[in-house]
C-alpha cells in the first residue's frame, strides 16, 4: 500500500487515472478514503471523467498514521499536512477538492500558498465564527463517547440516532475509527473556527457545494464564501443528501469544474433542481468588500 511520510506520520494515499489535470482530495472529519463511497466522491469515477486523481488518509484516520495531541490536528497542522503531501508526492500546482474538515484544508493552504493552487472545490465547508459552537460541542460528545465507552458502545449508539445516511452507514462510520486517533483529532480540528479575514486574497477559481439542512454544515458558510471570495460560484444541491447519494451527478460537476468548464455548473443546477449562485463581477465585489461582514452571533 502507498505510503508518504509528512511530519512524522505515514499518510496512506491512493492514485488513480492519468489525465492532465490532477485533483487531490481531502476528507472530512471521520472520514477516510476507504469511507469516500459512503460520501459519495469517488476518485475511481473522477479518474474516469479525465482527472488524475490523489486521495488520501489525514493524520488519525483511515490507515494513516497519528498524532495523541489534539494541537496535531488543529486547522493550521492539517493544512501543513497538505502541503507536505504536495511535496512529498513532487505535485507543484494542483486542484484541490476538500469536504468540511478537508474544505478548511484546502482553503488555508490556498490562501498560504496561491502558486500551488489551480482550482478549489470546497464541498460541504465547515462552520464559521459563532456556527462553530454547536459543531464543537457535538464532535467534542463524540469523543467523549469514543474515550468512556470505546469503539464498539459508541457507535451502537450513534446508529439509534443515525442521521440522514442510515442506522448502517453510521455505525459503520463510527465504528471503524480508532480511539487514540479519533480522540484528539475530534478535540483538535473545530477548537477555533476558520476565519474570515483572507478570503478576498483567494483567487483561485472556486466552486462551493453545500446543502439545506446540514447542522454540521450550515448553508450560511456557503453564503459566506460565495460573498467573501472574488472567484467562488455557489451550487447550493436540493436536499441534505444529495450530494452524498448522487456520486455519478456529483462526479460530472467537480470534474466539469476541474477541467475549466465553468457553464457547466449552472446548466448542472438547472438540470438537477439545484440553486446557483456565479461567481461576482469586480463591481459587486467591490460593494461586497465596502458593505459589512456577515455577522455571526
Amino acid at each position: 500500500m502507498p505510503y508518504a511520510r509528512v511530519g512524522g506520520i505515514d499518510l496512506y494515499f491512493e492514485a488513480h487515472g492519468t489525465g492532465p489535470r490532477v485533483l487531490v482530495i481531502a476528507h472530512g472529519a471521520l472520514g477516510s478514503v476507504g469511507f469516500a463511497d459512503t460520501f459519495g466522491l469517488k476518485a475511481s469515477a473522477l479518474a474516469a471523467r479525465g482527472l488524475r486523481v490523489v486521495a488520501y488518509d489525514a493524520r488519525g484516520h483511515g490507515r494513516s498514521g497519528y498524532a495523541t495531541s489534539a494541537k496535531d490536528y488543529d486547522k493550521t497542522a492539517l493544512a501543513g499536512e497538505l502541503l507536505g503531501l504536495l511535496d512529498a508526492l513532487d505535485l507543484k500546482r494542483v486542484c484541490l477538492c476538500g469536504t468540511s474538515m478537508g474544505a478548511t484544508s484546502a482553503l488555508l493552504l490556498a490562501q498560504a500558498h496561491p502558486e500551488r493552487v489551480d482550482r478549489l472545490v470546497l464541498r460541504s465547508p465547515p462552520p464559521f465564527g459563532a456556527d462553530m459552537i454547536p459543531v464543537r460541542r457535538a464532535l467534542n460528545a463524540i469523543a467523549l463517547s469514543y474515550q468512556v465507552l470505546g469503539v464498539p458502545l459508541t457507535a451502537r449508539l450513534a446508529a439509534l440516532r443515525p442521521g440522514p445516511g442510515g442506522a448502517h452507514r453510521m455505525r459503520t462510520l463510527i465504528g471503524a475509527q480508532r480511539r487514540a486517533s479519533i480522540v484528539p483529532a475530534l478535540r483538535g480540528f473545530p477548537a477555533e473556527p476558520l476565519g474570515m479575514d483572507l478570503l478576498h486574497s483567494v483567487k483561485a477559481p472556486t466552486l462551493v457545494l453545500t446543502q439545506p439542512a446540514d447542522a454540521l454544515h450550515p448553508l450560511r458558510s456557503g453564503e459566506i464564501l460565495h460573498e467573501l471570495m472574488p472567484e467562488a460560484d455557489l451550487c447550493v444541491a436540493p436536499t441534505a443528501t444529495f450530494w452524498h447519494e448522487c456520486v455519478e451527478d456529483t462526479a460530472d460537476v467537480i470534474a466539469a469544474f476541474v477541467d475549466g468548464r465553468d457553464s457547466f455548473t449552472a446548466r448542472f443546477a438547472a438540470a438537477r433542481a439545484c440553486t446557483f449562485k456565479a461567481r461576482k463581477t469586480g463591481a459587486e465585489m467591490s460593494s461586497s468588500t465596502d458593505a459589512a461582514r456577515p455577522r455571526l452571533d
